[in-house]
């Protein structure tokens, strides 16, 4: 069975508080912006850019103690466009910001072994998904 759930990115949707405004442009421009697999600043107050192009890592992982062995893999993504980022919000030439939940959305979706598309059929692989779109 499939079910899909509201993704929480890190990257492109933190949490924040409701009510509060975010910084302004011109306080996010003073600080420095680190490419995604750089050395981040010691004090974390910087903005992160992810590249085009780039391959940028994502671990995927199934485990617990139901399974006799679990299992684990690293997947490449690549950006179509640089995407900038800093604390809740986020920006696609690294000077107009807006709120990340405002901009890009999501959902991750798992489905057990022998379920496809919510139809039970014994033979099917399970999956786990995620998906994000600009808004």
């Amino acid at each position: 069975m499939k079910t899909p759930i509201l993704l929480a990115f890190s990257a492109f949707a933190l949490s924040a508080c409701a009510g509060l405004s975010g910084p302004s442009a011109e306080e996010i421009a003073r600080l420095p912006v680190v490419r995604y697999g750089q050395a981040a600043p010691a004090d974390e107050n910087f903005v992160l850019l992810y590249p085009a192009g780039a391959n940028l890592p994502v671990n995927a992982k199934v485990v617990g103690n139901v399974f006799e062995k679990g299992d684990e893999a690293t997947l490449y993504v690549r950006l179509k466009q640089d995407i900038y980022t800093y604390r809740d919000q986020i920006s696609f030439d690294g000077k107009t910001w807006s709120t990340g939940h405002g901009k890009v959305g999501g959902k991750v979706w798992l489905a057990l072994p022998g379920d496809k598309e919510g139809k039970r059929d014994a033979q099917s692989p399970g999956e786990l998904g995620a998906e994000f779109n600009l808004k």
